[in-house]
């Protein structure tokens, strides 16, 4: 009798090899499967790191236009708020020519020092120059407006040439 109770026991260590084989497989492709994902997920992050790169490069690179362009707009105001300056005098209307000396003055105060386009400091000496000028009232106005005029070819000699603010948004338009 016992040798029949001994042939029904199945010997415990085959069965504690099989479990271990399996739980060991079963760690080796779980710890495959998370290298490949991660693998992948990485892959994926650095795409998208470069094309935060790029979305800021470019960023970048339109506000420096917009600064270029925005310059080149309150010189505009300023020219245009000279010769209106001028024409103010012209109608001996003292006070407006004043004013718009101011508005010019403001205007050139606005530009900022962004590009090497400009030149910052001969624009501060054009502004400075123009905010301390005051228009009296005169019979012979030739030397006033001869005064305005001068500030004008002065602001004429800083101003970029007009193409190269369009160029660059033009480049800019062209690649997308």
């Amino acid at each position: 009798m016992s040798d029949a109770v001994e042939t029904n026991k199945t010997p415990v260590l085959p069965k504690i090899k099989r479990i271990l084989i399996g739980l060991g497989a079963t760690i080796v492709t779980g710890a495959v499967i998370y290298g490949i994902g991660w693998w992948q997920g990485r892959s994926h992050v650095s795409v998208e790191d470069e094309e935060i790169k790029s979305v800021q490069q470019e960023l970048k690179q339109t506000q420096n236009q917009l600064e270029a362009v925005k310059n080149y707009s309150y010189l505009m105001q300023a020219r245009a708020a000279l010769y209106h300056s001028a024409v103010d005098l012209d109608q001996r209307n003292f006070g407006t020519a004043n004013t718009r000396l101011q508005e010019a003055s403001t205007a050139l105060g606005k530009v900022k020092d962004t590009s090497a386009d400009l030149d910052a400091q001969k624009i501060s000496s054009l502004q400075k120059n123009i905010s301390q000028t005051n228009i009296n009232v005169a019979v012979n106005l030739e030397k006033q407006r001869q005064q305005i005029l001068k500030y004008v070819t002065q602001l004429n000699a800083l101003i970029p040439e007009e193409t190269t603010i369009n160029n660059s948004t033009s480049e800019e338009n062209s690649q997308k």
